[in-house]
């Protein structure tokens, strides 16, 4: 292999069993992309300071998660992984536990263990991640219970087994005080997909569908964010939801902004809902003072097919000590 290669990229490569030893001389490997190597069953030891992906969802004969060490010396089954990943798939392998190692990756934002079935334990963990997804277990440490106010955060099925010691509502709740409180939202947004077909009582703004207008008050000078819920019934026909809207000034003016809310979901057979709070989308909507509004949701597939919605709630964020924008004029 080049030893220059930054990254690379096997992906749905069912003949490909073991990765070439000469793997762990490229240190300047950033990704290594192997999902869907279904008879992938090891590869060499990584060694790349600047591995930052690591992506190797759907290899089946996979059954050990990496050994995470700060000084990498040992070869394991699976390879060990430099402390700065910061993007872990393991979706769809056979994992069974995963080491207490991992809080040694400080830099880790995003971790998929989701359909892992044979997944039994996960240890406690203090990394602040930005997504977090993890298949049902009989019981999550406490440390992953208070990473629900800060993270994208998945939990199919995962209050049904009472893997919480929170119930759904005092969840619901937990993202409503995070929004009050005025404290830092890391990544600028909080995103859960938990069980549920009932809109919380705080989105003041509620529809029947995937569409939603509303009237912007007056002072929207103040505004800091805002909040979705949408109510669906899985599974989506695509990875990927988003929210087109539709600002209607009083001299006849529209614009239209397509933001992606969510581009990982759950499959499941039940009503869920995605709850999710975003920052930048109020600064964007500051300035419509007085006007209206129409939201709409739909799945980002290839021809844009409208996804149907059981029922979408918007919430509007205010916040009393952000400044008038000089700038801001009613449309």
């Amino acid at each position: 292999m080049a030893k220059n290669l930054e990254r690379l990229r096997l992906e749905d490569c069912p003949s490909l069993t073991e990765v070439p030893s000469s793997l762990q001389y490229l240190d300047k490997l950033e990704e290594i992309d192997l999902r869907g190597c279904y008879n992938l069953r090891s590869f060499p030891m990584l060694d790349s300071k600047v591995l930052s992906d690591l992506l190797i969802s759907r290899c089946l004969d996979v059954t050990m998660c990496p050994t995470i060490s700060q000084n990498m010396t040992q070869i394991t089954k699976f390879p060990e992984i430099s402390g700065d990943i910061t993007i872990l798939e393991l979706k769809g392998t056979p994992i069974k536990e995963v080491p207490s190692s991992i809080q040694f990756l400080t830099r880790l934002r995003w971790l998929n263990m989701s359909c892992c079935s044979k997944l039994e334990s996960f240890p406690e963990i203090t990394v602040p991640m930005k997504w977090f997804a993890i298949t049902p277990i009989k019981e999550l440490p406490l440390s992953i219970k208070d990473m629900v106010r800060n993270v994208w955060i998945c939990m199919e099925h995962l209050l049904k087994r009472n893997c919480f010691k929170l119930d759904q509502k005092q969840l619901i709740e937990a993202m409503h005080l995070k929004i009050q409180s005025g404290e830092e939202i890391p990544y600028g947004r909080i995103q859960m997909v938990l069980p549920g077909s009932e809109i919380p009582e705080w989105f003041g703004d509620k529809g029947i569908g995937s569409s939603l207008t509303i009237q912007f008050p007056s002072n929207c000078h103040q505004l800091k964010g805002i909040a979705f819920c949408l109510v669906f019934l899985g599974p989506f026909p695509n990875q990927q939801v988003c929210c087109n809207y539709h600002v209607k000034g009083k001299n006849g003016f529209a614009f239209w902004e397509e933001q992606i809310l969510t581009d990982v979901l759950v499959s499941c057979d039940s009503y869920h809902m995605i709850l999710h709070y975003e920052l930048k989308l109020g600064n964007h909507l500051r300035k419509y003072s007085g006007n209206e509004v129409t939201f709409n949701f739909h799945d980002r597939g290839v021809y844009r097919r409208p996804f149907e919605f059981k029922s979408c709630g918007v919430y509007l964020h205010f916040d009393e000590n952000l400044p008038a924008d000089k700038s801001s004029k009613e449309n």
